[in-house]
């Protein structure tokens, strides 16, 4: 199937938009229903590497890559949709990885740095180290004020960050404000980290590494942040593509290049089978899917939910999935207690007033 140029896609902040990088510009799409609501061509910006959507505002930022880029990979571009006009760019020292943004500020993300920039004004407000991040791991809860990515402190250790340090700058309070607290700092895996989520709450945070066989689970909250669960999503080792809640955190779902998302109950683990596999002693016990559904092997798909049990997986081959989570146990030759909904491929999908 061809993927029509496709570089990568991804999710807006409520989850309910994606962008499309391509090598003709870039798209968004609305979800459900799915359809394209906006369209910048090469002409005006080149190709683009990766793209990110300010919630449902007409602002963007973007990095150049593919065949026919404008700008360097060392360069984050901020774009306004409904005047047509860059905004701002930033360049850094070495290419950027992703770029995320949010009403107060966007975050650029290095393979061994993040840096924290002020919006709409581009001021630094902060740079940390990481550990090296090839991959670009990188998550924040904008309604928790946290982000997640991988700690400088040692291989396979996640670092969780407030955000409220730079909301006090932001808001030049005076000294009685309160003190933002010393960032958290978890021994995640013995193995690099290659994908990381942190829930809407900021209280839950999910990590993948290297090896993709396990996920685990944390309460960023709890007192001892020793203790995980132990997700089971295979054997075989896998490159994890995505890990994603749900809003209300009832569900987490995960992508791999081995082409299956899985799907796990958080408020109801009774609904989630235990592995027959015994974990060695002092481990904790591993917990498989309660569902899952087939994608594209070996190609890149992000995956989210909607309302009424509703999960998507957008794949980098412009394929759109969409799934009902079921509840009998049924087995299917593209899902597990997983329905079918609706199977599109999105760059075929016109505009909304087309």
């Amino acid at each position: 199937m061809a993927n029509r140029g496709v570089l990568s896609v991804k999710l807006n902040q409520d989850q309910e938009y994606f962008t499309v990088a391509t090598e003709d510009g870039f798209q968004i799409y609305h979800i459900d229903p799915l359809v394209k609501t906006n369209d910048i061509s090469f002409t005006k910006i080149g190709s683009i590497r990766c793209s990110t959507m300010m919630f449902r505002t007409n602002f963007i930022g973007f990095v150049s890559g593919g065949n026919r880029p404008m700008f360097d990979e060392r360069t984050v571009v901020i774009y306004d949709m409904d005047k047509d006009v860059l905004v701002m760019k930033v360049v850094t020292k070495e290419p950027v990885l992703d770029v995320q943004m949010s009403r107060e500020r966007f975050v650029i993300v290095l393979r061994s740095r993040v840096l924290l920039f002020t919006f709409p004004h581009g001021e630094t407000l902060a740079e940390i180290e990481t550990w090296d991040n090839p991959n670009g791991v990188f998550s924040i809860s904008h309604f928790g004020r946290k982000m997640v990515f991988p700690a400088k402190k040692s291989r396979g250790s996640i670092q969780i960050e407030s955000l409220h340090y730079v909301l006090d700058q932001d808001l030049n309070k005076d000294d009685s404000a309160v003190e933002s607290k010393p960032p958290v700092i978890i021994q995640a895996h013995g193995n690099e980290i290659v994908c990381a989520a942190i829930n809407h709450a900021g209280n839950l945070l999910a990590t993948a590494s290297s090896q993709g066989t396990n996920i685990h689970l944390y309460n960023s909250e709890a007192k001892d942040l020793s203790f995980k669960t132990r997700l089971r999503r295979g054997l075989d080792k896998a490159n994890i593509y995505c890990l994603n809640f749900s809003k209300d955190s009832t569900f987490l779902c995960c992508s791999s290049d081995k082409g299956t998302v899985h799907i796990w109950s958080l408020k109801d683990p009774d609904m989630n089978p235990v592995s027959t596999i015994k974990p060695l002693v002092g481990l904790p016990v591993e917990i498989k899917s309660y569902a899952s559904f087939v994608v594209t092997a070996e190609c890149a798909c992000i995956c989210c939910f909607g309302p009424g049990d509703i999960i998507y997986a957008i794949c980098v081959d412009g394929s759109f999935h969409k799934y009902k989570i079921g509840r009998d146990g049924s087995q299917t030759d593209t899902g597990k207690n997983c329905f079918r909904v609706a199977y599109n491929i999105y760059p075929n999908i016109g505009e909304m007033f087309d």
